[in-house]
């Protein structure tokens, strides 16, 4: 993109049940609709908003064929709404499965779609990830997708940079950890802090508008290997618009709702040289995220021995 252009945009957050399909997309829809009548170009959803986010098998009965059910519903509104429409769904293709984000077009065709990369800890235990430049090219310009956690990790920035976007969209199902000896409430104030920032971070660093776009409301899971210990917490919300001089246009506290705002995509905001990164992280994150790269791998180690995940994944990748 060579012209400075305005674009109307909108993020939605809101609660996501669990293996609930069906009823978290007609839920959506009244948020995707009143961001339309006010005008947006571009409406995004959270990450895994009909999946869901809980850290058993279970979750692997939210999962859909690559042209199952949330496809069709993204197709189907962003034409008849004529807008950009994205969310990321529980994608079963061959004998895995994957965090499959995608946008479709308001002719209702799919623009393009970007796998997570990196599952994010326990993640690892029931998806695979999968490496690509991140972006999906659109009329509105070029868009790179940072799927939660992959926000947090070097090869984002590098990889927005790299590739010279013109919009970063940030989807998230992205709870608070529970305070423990291992995550003290210091480091879950300071975690939350930096995701409230995180877009900003990204806007700064890059001269480019960067849409944070989580979830609220309730969270509780079990984790793997671990059946004494539950998570029982929440998504905080605090999805944001910011523009590409890193002014934040609106942002969102912990509750549902959709922000709706006008950012500016202008070639001559955008940074000229590599985002500094720490190593394996985009962010000095608390000590504690350093422990996700063993559960990660301890994770997919599980789920690559899991015959239980080959089964089921061809079965719902058939349809």
């Amino acid at each position: 993109m060579n012209a400075t252009k305005k674009v109307r945009v909108a993020a939605v957050q809101m609660i996501s049940e669990n293996c609930e399909i069906e009823k978290n997309l007609s839920r959506a829809l009244s948020f995707v609709e009143q961001a339309a009548s006010k005008g947006a170009a571009l409406v995004v959803l959270p990450e895994f908003l009909p999946t869901g986010y809980i850290f058993t098998t279970d979750i692997w009965n939210a999962a859909e064929p690559k042209d199952g059910p949330t496809l069709t519903w993204l197709k189907q509104h962003s034409k008849r709404l004529g807008i950009y429409l994205g969310t990321s769904f529980l994608d079963a293709e061959g004998e895995d499965f994957f965090n499959t984000f995608v946008i479709t077009t308001p002719e209702g065709k799919v623009a393009g779609r970007v796998r997570k990369q990196t599952p994010a800890a326990f993640e690892a235990y029931f998806t695979k990830g999968e490496a690509s430049n991140h972006v999906i090219n659109t009329g509105l310009g070029k868009i790179g997708v940072g799927i939660c956690y992959e926000n947090q990790l070097a090869y984002t920035p590098k990889l927005m940079f790299e590739n010279k976007v013109d919009l970063m969209l940030m989807p998230h199902s992205c709870p608070l950890p529970m305070p423990s000896p291992v995550y003290p409430k210091k480091h879950v104030e300071h975690y939350k802090i930096l995701l409230k920032d995180l877009a900003v971070f990204y806007a700064k660093n890059l001269g480019i508008p960067a849409i944070m776009i989580n979830k609220c409301g309730p969270w509780k899971t079990p984790l793997p290997g671990l059946p004494f210990l539950t998570q029982d917490s929440t998504f905080p919300g605090l999805s944001a618009i910011v523009d590409s001089d890193g002014t934040t246009k609106a942002q969102l506290g912990s509750e549902e709702g959709v922000i709706v705002e006008d950012v500016i995509l202008d070639p001559s905001r955008k940074v000229l040289s590599m985002p500094q990164t720490y190593g394996r992280w985009a962010i000095q994150y608390p000590w504690p995220e350093k422990l996700f790269p063993l559960v990660e791998v301890i994770g997919g180690l599980w789920y690559r021995l899991s015959t239980q995940r080959r089964k089921m994944a061809r079965k719902i990748a058939k349809g």
